[in-house]
Parts: C-alpha cells; sequence; structure tokens
C-alpha cells in the first residue's frame, strides 16, 4: 500500500516526505512499543507498529502523492 506510493514519489524525486515521515514513524514506534509492550507484552509491539504506520505514512503519502500529481 505505502510502498507504491513511496515508489511512485520517489519516480517523481520527491523525496521531501519521506525524510520527514520514515524518521517520525521511527520515533513514534519506538516510543509506542516501548510504552505499549510493558502493559500489553508482544501484543503492545504490535500495536505499536500499527499506531507509527497509521499516524505516518498510511495518510502521508497518498495525500502527498495526490497534492504533487494534481500540479504537475
Amino acid at each position: 500500500w505505502c510502498d507504491t506510493y513511496a515508489m511512485l514519489l520517489q519516480s517523481m524525486n520527491y523525496l521531501k516526505i519521506l525524510w520527514i515521515l520514515v524518521p517520525l514513524q521511527a520515533i513514534i514506534g519506538g516510543i509506542a512499543q516501548w510504552y505499549f509492550s510493558s502493559t500489553l507484552g508482544i501484543s503492545g509491539v504490535l500495536l505499536g507498529l500499527i499506531i507509527s504506520f497509521a499516524l505516518t505514512v498510511f495518510w502521508g503519502l497518498p495525500l502527498t502523492y495526490l497534492i504533487k500529481a494534481n500540479k504537475g
């Protein structure tokens, strides 16, 4: 899903959004996994990954692609 949009943005030579979202996803993922794993165990790790994905690239890459594709 998101890899498709990442490839499309890379082919358009627009990498700025990846430089922003990927480190943000890593930070959110690390914090969320640490927090939820301490209370939920291994399920908390999975929940942390889902949360980091949903808060960053899940909506950020498709939205950026639509904006860039309509501009030009």
